[in-house]
């Protein structure tokens, strides 16, 4: 294994939020036949140095018991979340457009 490879292999894309509901789920069938259930959350900025003081972060859930448990969220209800960035691109009238997003792969309602 390479130098590079080895550096490569301890990399890691993992993001782990506590986090409160500020969508409803809602799923979409995708042009593959796929389904996945997309919803919004945000989270408190501890130490803001702007006028921001809450991130609000897109979800999307692929795996079918992720997207039921999304679909028995409520708004306010306060989450633990593990998944990974992922960027998303899509076609405008003006062009590509991009949003960075955590493909959920656990979530877990720990205060509703």
């Amino acid at each position: 294994m390479t130098a590079l490879a080895q550096d490569f292999a301890n990399w890691e894309n993992a993001v782990t939020l506590v986090a409160r509901v500020t969508t409803e789920a809602e799923q979409f069938e995708l042009p593959s036949g796929d389904t996945l259930m997309k919803f919004r959350v945000v989270v408190p900025r501890h130490k803001p140095v702007t006028k921001a003081t809450v991130d609000t972060i897109d979800c999307v859930a692929f795996k079918p018991v992720v997207q039921r448990k999304s679909a028995n969220l409520e708004i306010g209800d306060i989450v633990e979340i593990t998944g990974e960035l992922r960027r998303r691109f899509w076609k405008t009238g003006a062009g590509v457009a991009s949003r960075m997003e955590v493909e959920v792969s656990k979530i877990a309602n720990i205060r509703n």
